[in-house]
């Protein structure tokens, strides 16, 4: 190390000298996983959290309770999407069933079915189209 400032950093419960680099770089790094940590915990939303905020879970259960009107329009939205999904033909249905009901992407169903990779998205692009036009009408 070189003569002047010694840096050092806790490691398993022992100061280790460190450069100044390390121990920057450290540092930052630290400062980096604070910052990180409280943006987490702004958007978190725990029953301990609540607790520790003194905050009454009833409240915040109550604020985010969708009301009988969200609760219609979402089931007017499902129902439209059922009937729009009906209106698709047996190929149109396996395509959306397969892209959005079990996940996979168009690259793993293009080498499923040896269709190329383009044309799967085209035809889901298509199909979206479709839907989308039935749902609005």
């Amino acid at each position: 190390m070189s003569e002047g400032k010694k840096y050092t950093i806790f490691v398993k419960h022992q100061h280790v000298e460190v450069s100044k680099a390390v121990y920057h770089a450290y540092h930052k790094a630290r400062e980096a996983e604070r910052y990180q940590d409280k943006v987490a915990r702004q958007f978190e939303l725990s029953l301990e959290r609540f607790q520790e905020d003194g905050v009454q879970v009833e409240l915040q259960l109550s604020i985010y309770q969708p009301t009988v009107e969200d609760r219609l329009i979402q089931q007017e939205q499902l129902q439209k999407l059922g009937q729009a999904l009906a209106a698709l033909n047996s190929e149109e249905k396996l395509l959306i069933h397969e892209l959005f009901y079990n996940g996979k992407s168009e690259r793993v169903l293009a080498l499923e079915t040896d269709v190329p990779n383009m044309t799967i998205h085209d035809r889901k692009q298509r199909i979206l189209k479709k839907l989308r036009k039935i749902i609005e009408s």
